[in-house]
């Protein structure tokens, strides 16, 4: 990995900063510690990440440039030094995740996935990525770039995995199965399958498919032309942001609190803050706990500030004007 990127200590220390690390839980590298220990700083590491980064595509409609970079310096400028708690979609958290696990000594390397489609029952290119942590030659899938219906744990490579509860005290499970796609004319190439279910009665859904060899970064930023450019891309045509939120976030009736450190680091994870298009929806513990749908952009703007710390300044602001994702609610007819 010689002349891969890697983060200083100090970046090390404004990442712990934006994932809400506590001081006394902060190691900045793990090459000395144990298998148990360094697995366990992972995880740690993972739940902070799904909670204070959120998933999004913002830049794709709410910037004059629209141009979205995977280079690892760009992106610790955007996603951890900028005041504004900005994420972004697969390429970008992943990527970012992935130059932090690499500074802090991890053996890692990130792979390519094709997302699966419901409506046609196929699996698209590669568009997405994940991270793949070897720890004493077991090997693991990270990914926080997913959302909502994302793996919310360490998920180990092995064929006998039976998967665990997406988020705890909820029905719903998500698992490993190594097996070819239908797609494939070689039906002897198996690959990594992630699915999740509902319910313990309800047939899994595939959400990707992933391989288990290195993509290099020349990989990924090709990759990224899909959701960045792609015109059947829906990253290009609707505005998304997601996070996990956990059992200490404060239910105000409005949706949650501030997730805070103490939230973050003391707390479970128990549900999902969505935004899609013009409805933002949380779900705790299985359930619908708040929805609203926006009539103006004003309101989806304002919900952006309030619910995932993203402050958008007007340029930002008015870029969205004119284009497809904007929210623009006809008047009623009057007869």
């Amino acid at each position: 990995m010689a002349g891969r990127p890697r983060y200083s200590r100090s970046q090390l220390e404004q990442f712990f900063n934006r994932i809400a690390v506590p001081e006394s839980k902060r190691i900045y590298s793990v090459v000395s510690r144990s298998a148990a220990h360094r697995l366990e700083y992972l995880n740690l590491l993972l739940k902070h990440a799904l909670v204070r980064i959120p998933f999004e595509n913002l830049t794709q409609h709410y910037s004059w440039h629209r141009t979205v970079n995977v280079q690892p310096q760009h992106l610790f400028g955007k996603i951890v030094q900028q005041p504004s708690r900005r994420g972004g979609y697969c390429m970008e958290n992943n990527s970012l995740f992935h130059t932090v696990l690499l500074s802090l000594g991890y053996d890692v390397f990130m792979a390519g996935a094709r997302v699966y489609d419901k409506e046609s029952d196929r699996y698209g290119g590669f568009s997405h990525c994940v991270n793949i942590v070897i720890v004493e030659g077991m090997h693991w899938m990270v990914d926080i770039g997913f959302g909502a219906n994302g793996p919310t744990k360490l998920m180990p490579l092995l064929v006998a995995f039976r998967g665990y509860p997406h988020i705890e005290g909820t029905l719903s499970h998500t698992r490993l199965v190594r097996e070819p796609i239908p797609q494939q004319i070689d039906q002897t190439q198996k690959v990594w399958i992630y699915q999740h279910r509902l319910q313990p009665e309800a047939e899994w859904t595939p959400m990707y498919c992933f391989v288990d060899f290195e993509f290099l970064p020349e990989d990924i930023r090709g990759m990224n032309l899909s959701p960045w450019r792609s015109p059947s891309s829906w990253f290009t045509q609707k505005v998304v942001l997601s996070r996990f939120t956990t059992t200490r976030e404060a239910d105000e009736g409005d949706g949650p609190g501030s997730a805070g450190e103490s939230a973050v680091s003391e707390g479970d994870l128990d549900g999902a803050l969505v935004l899609f298009e013009d409805t933002l929806k949380w779900r705790r513990g299985g359930t619908t706990r708040f929805e609203i749908r926006f009539e103006n952009e004003a309101q989806r703007v304002d919900a952006i500030k309030r619910y995932f710390g993203i402050e958008l300044d007007e340029e930002d602001r008015e870029a969205i004007r004119g284009t497809v994702s904007e929210i623009k609610r006809q008047a009623p007819i009057i007869s």
